[in-house]
């Protein structure tokens, strides 16, 4: 084809908002897509939910018409070892109270507002005049407020929870565990009054506590204000003062300026990317999960366990999962220009690589490392027979350095980590008969144990791979580079069959329906297997197929976003929206927030990545602007989403037609743009300095300084 190509192009910008300014559209979505209920109900899955990245509260009702906030603080986990029970006993998240407020007999209203980033609603009293009330968290401070207004006001109060394990007080025994045996909370929290305040002090067996303190002070006519916030510390006893300076410094700064504050971070936050497809379940499911990551977590906070700032005690889950969970957690972040969100999760590795190796058998005669199914943020947890959780973890690692351009981080963080990966299976690998090597027993996630599990081998191809990769490009000619071309040039191939696909294992097939698709992680996320090779994509289909094909079989929400992604892959944009409307359809919640026998934060955010992925492809180099999209979606505009190779690209389609692709470098370097325009209608807008060339199968190849940004554009 022949390009039709401008240079010198002044180039409009969607760059992000100013002094908490966000464009027009931004602001129209976010006020359109406030999620409203005329009565709450008790229910935490229908809670509205503030957070600030450390402290979160839900607020919904509880029997006796009243409304409750339960607390939350992330990094709430007890801390004792040695104990004759497991981490989700001894080294687990704790809760922590609630507040209450009398409905009178009454009924509320409550909208989560995204705009504000705030919850508010209206109780309506039998004989009274209206209560309106609103809570938010501020950005900038750690605190909860909570105003409320109107007539005859009722006290709020404070009820602390038991300082116990979720697993002891969960309604029914779970899995057994003889924990219950033996069990005991730790104390009995002291409240008192210190001039002004309310404290809750909460000890910790294990030493240190956790402490609430509240004060209520009047914010107008007929109107007041309680601030509280909720301090933590392993070791001292004297944390109700860091509590008070945190309510102190929103008193300091005064509500009205503390709240544009916290306004304007949530703009700011808010305006690094913009997806609208014109279907308001899918749009305002993006805002939603953007709300989510904000109130969840921040660049210099704590990685995201199964409940995020949101504590709920009726649950099972109360620590961080390592099987799938904290891995689609963390999936979409740099996709969607968020990628500082993931940088707890990889310093919590970076700085507990002493635990990992322990979590390692003594026998292994390789420095290694490796993680078992839970944990707390301490990552002490021995592997048991699921061994590629860490390998599995790496690859969201890996992709943060290749969104990010981070060559550093990629030398000298994930490199190190993947080599000591790897190293665990090098002790576990063993040569066949057939010459091949090898993986022993081991259990593929949720389903069964199996010699050469397909689980494992995936995995241990991509730490291979990435290895291998590294290793090349940096010059950093480390001496196991030919182990690692040797493992990988003599693994077992995946074990497979004709009909069914890929089996769990040699031997063992899929003969149920299995809500896990770890034993098809070679062809999503890992993409060991490209699905653009039609033998590889008739493999996948046959999977696919028959891991979805048993009826009344044990599927769940994360099911089909993983479904989704591998036929994106393919790009069957309709297939993919018919498996993310049966999540919409079967699973979604009111607030978004998720539920498989208590909360799991991971299974809405692996939803946001399929979602963007329908929208933007990348790998490496080569980016794929909406590669499939459904036809439900003739009008899509998104912005400043971002792609491995350290570009932020934008894109609009009316009528069903693409119309216009703006990319830009945020590093510098090549890429490959694959748009669906054809070459004559196709026109290419680039300032001087960028390189621009036809590549195979239509690829528009770009060579772009830093800063640079080209547009591809449908002329006719």
């Amino acid at each position: 084809m022949k390009l039709k190509y401008l240079g010198a192009l002044l180039l409009l910008s969607t760059g992000s908002a100013a002094a908490g300014v966000l464009p027009a559209r931004y602001e129209q979505d976010l006020k359109r897509f406030a999620v409203s209920t005329d009565s709450v109900t008790n229910d935490y899955y229908g809670s509205g939910i503030v957070g600030n990245g450390l402290l979160g509260a839900s607020v919904y009702k509880q029997p006796g018409d009243t409304l409750c906030w339960e607390l939350g603080r992330s990094d709430v986990y007890d801390h004792r070892y040695g104990e004759p029970y497991t981490n989700l006993y001894s080294r687990c998240r704790l809760p922590i109270g609630k507040f209450m407020l009398p409905m009178e007999g009454g009924s509320s209203s409550l909208t989560i507002d995204l705009y504000g980033a705030r919850v508010e609603g209206t109780i309506r009293r039998p004989g009274k005049n209206p209560v309106k009330w609103r809570t938010w968290t501020p950005a900038e401070h750690n605190a909860y407020v909570i105003e409320w207004e109107g007539d005859s006001l009722p006290a709020i109060t404070f009820v602390p929870e038991l300082s116990a394990s979720p697993r002891f007080t969960y309604p029914k025994p779970y899995y057994g565990d003889p924990a219950l045996d033996k069990y005991e909370p730790n104390p009995a929290p002291k409240i008192y009054t210190e001039g002004e305040y309310t404290i809750c002090k909460q000890p910790m067996t294990a030493g240190g506590e956790y402490t609430t303190v509240w004060t209520v002070c009047d914010a107008g006519k007929n109107k007041k204000a309680l601030i509280a916030s909720v301090a933590y510390s392993q070791e001292r006893t004297d944390t109700e003062k860091e509590a008070v300076r945190d309510i102190e410094a929103v008193r300091s700064a005064s509500l009205k300026k503390a709240e544009r504050m916290h306004r304007d971070w949530w703009h700011r936050f808010y305006s690094e990317s913009y997806v609208s497809v014109g279907e308001e379940t899918y749009d305002r499911f993006f805002w939603m999960q953007l709300y989510k990551l904000g109130s969840a977590t921040r660049s210099d906070g704590r990685p995201i366990d199964l409940m995020g700032p949101w504590f709920h005690k009726i649950t099972p889950w109360p620590a961080i999962w390592w099987n799938l969970n904290i891995q689609l957690t963390y999936s979409p972040m740099c996709a969607i220009g968020h990628s500082e969100l993931s940088e707890p999760l990889l310093k919590l590795l970076d700085d507990h690589v002493e635990n990992l190796m322990k979590n390692v058998p003594e026998e292994c005669p390789y420095p290694a490392i490796a993680i078992g199914r839970t944990s707390s943020y301490d990552c002490i947890s021995p592997v048991t027979k699921e061994h590629g959780l860490l390998l599995w973890t790496l690859y969201y690692y890996w992709e943060y350095c290749r969104y990010t351009q981070d060559d550093a981080r990629m030398r000298e963080g994930l490199f190190p980590l993947l080599k000591l990966a790897v190293n665990y299976y090098r002790w576990k690998l063993f040569e066949g008969e057939d010459g091949y090597l090898h993986l022993p027993k081991s259990h593929s996630p949720e389903y069964a144990d199996a010699e050469d599990c397909n689980f494992e081998l995936a995995l241990l191809r991509w730490g291979c791979d990435r290895l291998v990769e590294i290793d090349r490009q940096y010059g950093i000619g480390d001496s196991l580079l030919p182990e690692w071309e040797r493992i990988r040039s003599r693994l077992v191939p995946y074990p497979q069959d004709a009909e069914e696909g890929m089996l769990i294992g040699k031997g063992v097939h899929l003969t149920g329906g299995h809500r896990h698709y770890s034993h098809l992680l070679m062809f999503s996320p890992l993409q060991n297997l490209s699905l653009g090779d039609s033998a590889n994509r008739d493999l996948a289909n046959r999977s696919i197929n028959h891991w979805l094909g048993f009826r009344n079989g044990y599927y769940v929400g994360y099911t089909y976003s993983g479904a989704a992604s591998m036929v994106t892959l393919m790009g069957e944009g309709d297939r993919a929206y018919g498996y993310l409307n049966t999540f919409f359809r079967k699973f979604a919640k009111f607030n978004s927030l998720y539920a498989e026998s208590g909360p799991c934060f991971e299974t809405p955010l692996a939803v946001l990545k399929s979602f963007t992925e329908m929208l933007l492809l990348s790998r490496g180099t080569e980016i794929r602007v909406m590669p499939a999209v459904p036809a439900a979606w003739p009008d899509i505009r998104y912005e400043r989403l971002r792609t491995q190779g350290g570009c932020e690209v934008s894109a609009s389609r009316e009528g069903g037609l693409l119309r216009e692709v703006r990319i830009t470098s945020l590093y510098g370097g090549p890429c490959e743009v694959y748009a669906d325009i054809p070459s004559d209608s196709l026109r290419v807008k680039a300032p001087k300095g960028v390189g621009v060339s036809e590549g195979e199968d239509g690829a528009i190849c770009l060579d772009m300084p830093k800063g640079a940004t080209a547009v591809l554009s449908r002329i006719q």
